[in-house]
């Protein structure tokens, strides 16, 4: 590219457009052979990672289940409504549900208020009030929180099975996502989680080597949401025979030249060494990358991992260097000037 101006000015825009190719790599999803974007290790913010599970109390809406040994008529059993994950409408399991005010109904004992127990709290509750009215010498009482229409992880996007997944025990976000049926195929290995009382959402990038998992496997609390993006689209313009949008995939990459292959190949009088990637920033600036496509067809220079709303260039052979500045046109900015070349 040539650029008006002084030759320090020429020199501080390739340096600038060095240093921000070089953050846009680190965001890049796959990596491997003649890539020249590095796959990124797994993150997650350290808050999230040591998120301490809080204990479980029990809420109006749950589903209890209570056993008393020797006294099978102070087990209980319920009718299930479709408002309680996991189960069907009108199912029956171990349980009695929780009033509005907190409160269960006993025999024997009547209302009794459990709401802002513990289950173990409720065990020790009940054993004591079974033995203070003189029902059992020795009750042994036994709660369990069988069903909650509250105490819900929710995942939504792209997953095989979004749903409400229940969260009583410690669940991790690949415990959620599994859950779920996993991700489809056009899955970001970006997600999102949003937890209540908390501003902002949290970003976890979850790697393609499952040996660097555990850097993202961070916990989940019940009343989190969990969002799972689309990859997105890269878009071919220019000296191909099918300009077109192509749909990034989750499990493997579109290189330069694997999208010029999709679009047909390229047009009779197409300069394969000035294909260009014009790159929307963060910051919604524009990055132009270079490379000679004839090159990469012969291995003499790495080909390029595309990421999320890359417009890629083909010009005309015979344009003039400043042509490849349409391509900011196209990805819907005023580009900063800045250009990289691969080497």
């Amino acid at each position: 590219m040539n650029f008006p101006g002084t030759h320090t000015r020429r020199a501080a825009i390739a340096s600038a457009g060095l240093i921000l190719f070089g953050a846009a790599a680190a965001w890049a999803q796959f990596a491997g052979p003649a890539i020249a974007i590095a796959s990124p290790a797994a993150s997650a913010p350290a808050s999230a990672l040591t998120a301490q599970y809080t204990d479980v109390k029990i809420m109006p809406g749950d589903v209890i289940s209570i056993e008393t040994y020797g006294a099978p008529e102070l087990s209980t059993v319920a009718t299930t409504s479709a408002d309680l994950p996991g189960t069907a409408a009108g199912s029956t399991m171990p349980g009695v549900k929780v009033g509005a005010l907190g409160e269960i109904v006993l025999p024997y004992l009547g209302a009794v208020k459990v709401a802002g127990l513990t289950p173990p709290e409720a065990s020790q509750y009940l054993a004591k009030r079974l033995k203070d009215a003189g029902i059992l010498v020795d009750p042994q009482v036994s709660v369990q929180l069988e069903s909650s229409p509250t105490r819900v992880i929710t995942v939504v996007g792209e997953v095989v099975k979004p749903q409400p997944v229940a969260a009583f025990g410690q669940l991790r976000l690949l415990d959620v996502i599994s859950a779920c049926g996993g991700f489809t195929p056009l899955a970001s290995h970006t997600i999102t989680i949003r937890r209540p009382g908390e501003t902002g959402s949290t970003t976890v990038l979850l790697p393609t080597d499952p040996k660097q998992t555990d850097a993202a496997n961070i916990p989940l609390m019940a009343g989190d949401t969990v969002l799972v993006a689309k990859v997105g689209d890269v878009y071919v313009v220019g000296q191909v025979k099918e300009p077109k949008a192509i749909p990034l995939s989750g499990n493997a990459p579109v290189t330069v030249l694997r999208a010029i292959s999709m679009s047909g190949g390229f047009l009779p009088g197409a300069a394969l060494s000035r294909v260009t990637i014009v790159r929307t920033l963060p910051d919604h600036q524009h990055v132009q990358i270079t490379l000679d496509a004839a090159k990469v067809m012969k291995g003499k220079q790495r080909d390029v991992a595309l990421m999320s709303d890359d417009v890629l260039l083909i010009p005309r052979n015979g344009f003039k260097a400043g042509m490849a500045n349409a391509g900011a046109g196209v990805a819907g900015g005023v580009t900063s000037g800045l250009v990289y070349r691969v080497p």
